[in-house]
């Protein structure tokens, strides 16, 4: 693997580094190459397997990690979880628990990495584009963002598939397959197993490009969102003028409710959300009783939703 200074940057090294462990080919990389890069920089490592309880193989998939660990001297950790069938969705709810194991393994200012690489990213980006989100989903994942009292980060993502797979060989490395990610009827396999390669015979390293486009729009959009700041700070918050609203072009008026709501880590509404709330509040004449509501699909995030109080918009966080 190049670049090894990239991997390491967002990485405290003074402070304990676990890896989220799956047994699969990108996290087996990960914690390879974790293990070998404390031997030079001497910093505490600890792995973390956190079993679903979803599929026949997952008794077969902790054996794994615990020889795979054993065999290099890695202390593991392994977190067994029950994963409940809501219609949040299984793949959601599964992504939940484990971020719960995650956020109760991990002590203050202490860091788990996560195996995420540019085709993930890739695959984010497309998913969002082909649903029809905002620009604001167009970003690319954050390297480093806090959970509860440490950090995730994830160091691989300037490096692709191909790299790690590469880099698996060379070294050969056993990991664990799990085939149903070969399954092309959800809408990320498809993508994953089919449209992705397909692209790739025409543009190649398409992913790598894919997540340079997210950088450019993730820095583009933290320029534009620190001017709204700076010129109009009155007008972001929980509780908003409207009539200061009306002064204002619509789509200013627009993005300034908007990066309110983002303020309070509220899923993103739609379009069509920002459309009613901006024709119920802004262009009609709301009463105590106008509310305009909205969630995700997958309960991944808070919904949120807008009322009128004191001739002012209010941004309310709803309960998942």
């Amino acid at each position: 693997m190049q670049n090894i200074q990239s991997i390491i940057d967002n990485i405290n090294l003074k402070k304990k580094v676990y890896v989220a462990y799956s047994g699969g080919l990108d996290s087996s990389a990960l914690l390879y190459l974790m293990n070998n890069l404390k031997k030079e920089f001497f910093f505490e490592l600890e792995a973390i397997h956190v079993n679903h309880n979803l599929s026949k193989q997952s008794l077969d998939w902790e054996s794994h990690c615990i020889n795979f660990c054993k065999r290099l001297g890695i202390p593991l950790i392994v977190k067994n979880i029950k994963v409940k069938k809501t219609k949040g969705g299984l793949e959601s709810n599964a992504r939940k628990a484990r971020y719960i194991a995650f956020k109760d393994a991990v002590k203050k200012n202490e860091q788990i990495l996560l195996a995420h690489h540019a085709d993930d990213v890739a695959e984010t980006f497309l998913l969002r584009l082909f649903r029809g989100t905002g620009i604001d989903g167009l970003e690319g994942p954050i390297k480093k963002r806090k959970l509860g009292k440490g950090y995730i980060i994830r160091p691989l993502l300037d490096f692709s598939k191909q790299d790690l797979t590469k880099y698996i060989l060379e070294n050969k490395i056993s990991y664990v397959d799990d085939h149903s990610n070969f399954e092309v009827a959800q809408d990320r396999n498809f993508l994953r197993n089919v449209l992705l390669p397909k692209i790739e015979e025409r543009w190649q390293n398409v992913s790598n490009r894919i997540n340079r486009t997210t950088n450019i729009i993730q820095s583009r959009n933290e320029s534009y969102s620190n001017l709204l700041h700076k010129n109009y700070s009155d007008l972001i918050g929980a509780k908003i003028k409207i009539n200061d609203l009306k002064e204002l072009p619509q789509p200013i008026a627009v993005d300034l409710i908007r990066n309110s709501i983002k303020n309070f880590n509220i899923a993103a509404p739609s379009k069509g959300v920002m459309d009613e709330i901006y024709n119920v509040f802004i262009l009609s004449n709301p009463t105590d009783k106008s509310e305009v509501n909205w969630s995700r699909a997958d309960n991944d995030e808070f919904g949120g939703r807008v009322i009128f109080r004191d001739l002012s918009i209010v941004i309310k966080k709803n309960k998942l």
